[in-house]
């Protein structure tokens, strides 16, 4: 079990370490929790039991959030990202696009999944407007590779791969 003390501590600490050592560079969330986890672990005994590093992460964000971590993560002007919706008619549009754009490219073998991602994600970010969120790379990498990939978007990149092999 965690003492909760020793872990808003460690949290104030981190909080006041990383403000101090790059004021300018834009703060995350996890990069705090991160911090105060490796600051909670130096303060133990070796025979103690250390926690994962994701129930710090855990502490600074979703439901399991503690209330006086977010409140000082708030006041110091940290907030998680807000995550972007994307839209589905949309999204298959751009990455029916990105894979006519790489087509040359995958009948030679030279295109990738990743670089057909990468592709749909520009396409997709270049008409946002400049204050609405946008999506990460990350996000579109996440579509076509893990456990979380999205079937359609599999698919459409699967038969263009497949046009490239000489299978209808």
């Amino acid at each position: 079990m965690l003492d909760r003390e020793k872990v808003f501590t460690a949290f104030e600490q981190a909080l006041s370490e990383l403000t101090r050592n790059a004021p300018q560079r834009r703060l995350r969330p996890r990069a705090v929790a991160v911090r105060a986890h490796g600051i909670y672990c130096e303060g133990l005994r070796p025979d103690e039991k250390r926690p994962a590093r994701t129930t710090f992460c855990m502490f600074v964000a979703g439901r399991s959030a503690l209330p006086e971590i977010t409140g000082i993560l708030e006041a110091a002007g940290i907030r998680p990202a807000t995550r972007t919706r994307l839209d589905r008619k949309r999204l298959r549009a751009v990455f029916q696009e990105a894979v006519r754009r790489v087509e040359n490219r995958v009948f030679r073998g030279q295109a990738k999944p990743l670089q057909i991602a990468r592709r749909a994600f520009e396409i997709y970010t270049r008409d946002a407007d400049a204050a609405s969120a946008k999506p990460s790379r990350h996000t579109f990498q996440r579509l076509i590779y893990g456990k979380n990939a999205d079937p359609e978007i599999l698919a459409l990149i699967g038969a263009a791969l497949k046009k490239k092999d000489g299978i209808p």
